[in-house]
């Protein structure tokens, strides 16, 4: 895969976007005594960040399908963009000044990722599920070490530390217009009676049945996850955790959850998209309540850190069913799905929150966790394993 200049540059860009993605949060963290700012200012602009890059996404993946041929410049403008107003956030000296390009950023983020999306399976459409699997593995790798790396510069240098970063991101910018060259034939475009074909089918009862049973399985899986990545430091704290203890925990369910998106792409290629979601969603049951329940620190790290391994595998295998299932274009099908995920993660960790507020935190964890038994139920409409027509490949050597 790595042989192909537009899988690299794709991937490369996805690392690169959610570093700065992730570093949102430590970077409003570090101006919040400089600037005076509340927490309910942060929450608000971080929810509202989320929210514009997730809702953005259907409608510049639509327009990347209007625009065939042109996804590398796009993806690399969206990149470009958010570097630009990174660094305008890095160096804006009020409140007032900030928040509006610190909203203006995710735009570029909404761009990117449904066409980066697209042309990672579209780039090796024999090893779709893998191409797509990797592409969001190094965007997890970037969610991860984002933190990290704007953490160790804004401490020492303050906001300003942030403007490597946002200078480092151009590269992968550069190496998205460069791929453009090869570009040509990246997108097979469907016959018109291809498209009335799938149109029609996608309206028999059958059909409404399996997208409802896939949208809602999306939605399931996407805030058991989000609800994790969102409560785990809190629910340790609530237990005299160390912040570095929690925060380790934290970060290690992040990265094995980038390692299970490696292995469900790649059980997937082999064995059908139905056994990648289905095994893991049941296994990830007793391996949350491990993690959630256990007294011993090793035994509460073991099991967070093999639930982020079976419930964060399956996001790039759904991501490329519904570019399948769904009767529209590549792109529009890769915001929509991204879109939704993003979101309905968002709700299920808002419904969360205002129900620890009721019955605690640790029963709403442990009632979410649980949820996988109807997750791994729905996954069972998915597909098994199909051959995949070969695609001419776009050029891969430099």
């Amino acid at each position: 895969m790595f042989k192909n200049r537009i899988f690299r540059a794709v991937v490369g860009g996805h690392f690169a976007i959610d570093v700065l993605n992730s570093s949102g949060a430590v970077l409003l963290a570090v101006l919040r005594e400089p600037l005076g700012l509340s927490y309910a200012q942060i929450g608000a602009a971080l929810t509202a960040y989320l929210l514009i890059g997730a809702l953005s996404q259907p409608v510049f993946g639509w327009l990347s399908d209007r625009l065939a041929g042109r996804w590398m410049v796009l993806a690399g403008g969206g990149l470009a963009w958010v570097a630009l107003f990174f660094a305008l956030v890095a160096v804006a000296p009020t409140w007032a000044l900030l928040l509006p390009v610190f909203m203006l950023a995710p735009l570029g983020s909404g761009l990117f990722h449904p066409i980066g999306t697209a042309a990672s399976a579209a780039a090796v459409p024999q090893r779709a599920a893998s191409a797509t699997s990797t592409f969001f593995f190094f965007g997890q790798l970037g969610l991860a070490i984002g933190p990290f790396l704007a953490g160790a510069l804004t401490g020492r240098f303050g906001a300003p530390g942030l403007l490597p970063l946002t200078l480092l991101a151009l590269i992968p910018a550069l190496m998205l217009l460069r791929a453009r060259r090869d570009e040509a034939g990246l997108t097979p475009r469907r016959s018109r009676q291809a498209g009335a074909a799938s149109a029609a089918r996608a309206w028999t009862a059958t059909s409404i049945a399996l997208i409802a049973s896939f949208v809602v399985l999306v939605a399931v899986r996407s805030s058991i996850q989000q609800v994790y990545m969102s409560f785990l430091p809190q629910l340790f704290q609530s237990r005299d955790w160390e912040p570095a203890l929690f925060g380790l925990l934290s970060g290690a369910f992040m990265a094995a959850g980038a390692v299970g998106q490696l292995v469900s792409g790649n059980l997937a290629d082999r064995h059908g998209m139905r056994i990648a979601t289905v095994a893991p969603l049941l296994l990830g049951v007793p391996a949350g309540l491990l993690g959630l329940l256990a007294q011993p620190v090793w035994a509460a790290f073991a099991g967070c850190i093999a639930a982020g391994f079976l419930f964060g595998g399956q996001h790039s295998v759904l991501v490329v069913h519904a570019q399948r299932l769904l009767p529209v274009k590549q792109g529009f099908a890769a915001g929509l799905i991204l879109g939704f995920t993003f979101a309905t993660g968002a709700i299920g960790t808002a419904l969360a929150g205002l129900l620890a507020d009721v019955v605690g935190l640790e029963t709403v964890m442990v009632w979410t966790t649980v949820l996988g038994v109807p997750a791994a139920l729905l996954a069972l409409t998915l597909p098994g394993r199909q051959a995949v027509a070969a695609a001419p490949a776009a050029a891969t050597a430099d």
